[in-house]
């Protein structure tokens, strides 16, 4: 997969082209950039990818070395840099500007620079389409939404007629992309996930006081497009009939909505609240908050996870930490807001 990159992306580079190689990972981003840039050296194509000299990259050179971060100095000088969301945000806004002044030949970055930047090349490489899921607890295909929002960087309208998208994908997954891409699917809404959270934020707010401006605030949205002209992808059934109330938050609700809680969570605390709780329950109840179901133990952390929960939780924790491994998540959570809790008090 390397290599076929590397050829596409020197395909472009050979022409005078930006190139953008969209990986899936922040660590990835490192680690592609220096592959690259050592089949560059390796195959004698390295000047290929060096920036134009000047004034200007002289100027730029001065203001890289001034970063923190060690990978954007090391590469910048033979025309690669890195963009993902964990770099500090002048970090990314430098990378950004140079990139578009044409500093920065290869550019190697997450989907977050697609979504959040509006920042074209001529050429857009997608390196891999196994992404991790983190409420799975495994590796997923890339969407197709991604995939279009990424390719939509490829081109520069007031550069280039045209722009390249370029997918690299495992043989058996090429066919399933293609189809996607050549049959135009209807994108539909995902705001459906999260409806509950942003209507009661709306009403505990007072913007949104009965069914008719609810109705309103939502014909706002793309949900309520896709709603109108595919009602049974979303769970309308033909001939659903209108109500009409007013709304108001109960206390719960005006309590999510304040502090920033989703409603799941809110639900569970509503069922396993009760009065004069002692603390190993409150702990439990908080470990079961929705807001933590990314937590996740891989199969080599569990013995160092059993010996913290044995030497350094001072309240029970109930189950364990292999049970967590059975789509449990609950104890090793309470183990980490115990650890936690116990370094605030440190000082530290």
């Amino acid at each position: 997969m390397d290599t076929v990159c590397y050829e596409k992306v020197l395909e472009n580079v050979e022409q005078g082209h930006q190139v953008m190689v969209f990986v899936h990972a922040r660590n990835a981003t490192v680690k592609t950039a220096l592959t690259l840039r050592e089949m560059a050296a390796n195959q004698g194509d390295a000047k290929l990818f060096h920036a134009p000299q000047g004034p200007e990259y002289g100027t730029a050179e001065k203001q890289v070395m001034r970063s923190r971060n060690k990978q954007l100095r090391e590469l910048f000088p033979d025309g690669f840099s890195i963009h993902h969301a964990g770099m500090l945000r002048q970090d990314r806004t430098m990378v950004e500007q140079l990139f578009s002044r044409g500093l920065i030949r290869v550019l190697v970055c997450t989907a977050t620079l697609a979504w959040g930047v509006n920042l074209p090349a001529h050429a857009v490489v997608i390196k891999g389409t196994q992404v991790y899921d983190a409420k799975k607890g495994s590796f997923v295909d890339i969407g197709i939404l991604d995939v279009l929002q990424i390719f939509g960087r490829a081109g520069r309208p007031q550069f280039d007629k045209q722009g390249e998208g370029i997918i690299i994908t495992s043989h058996e997954k090429l066919s399933h992309y293609l189809a996607l891409l050549t049959r135009q699917s209807p994108i539909e809404s995902q705001f459906i996930s999260s409806l509950t959270d942003s209507l009661n934020a709306e009403i505990a707010l007072g913007t949104v006081t009965n069914v008719d401006e609810a109705v309103e605030w939502l014909s706002y949205t793309y949900l309520y497009i896709r709603m109108r002209v595919n009602p049974l992808a979303y769970g309308i059934p033909y001939g659903a009939k209108e109500r009409n109330g007013y709304l108001n938050s109960t206390d719960l609700g005006r309590t999510a909505s304040h502090f920033y809680i989703k409603h799941d969570t809110i639900e569970v605390f509503n069922e396993m609240f009760k009065e004069h709780m002692p603390e190993p329950d409150v702990l439990s109840m908080l470990s079961h908050s929705q807001e933590f179901e990314q937590v996740k133990v891989r199969e080599d952390e569990t013995s160092e996870l059993e010996f913290h929960m044995s030497e350094n939780c001072p309240l029970p924790v109930k189950g364990g930490v292999r049970k967590q491994l059975r789509q449990d998540q609950h104890p090793a959570t309470n183990l980490h807001l115990q650890r936690f809790c116990r370094l605030l008090l440190a000082g530290l």
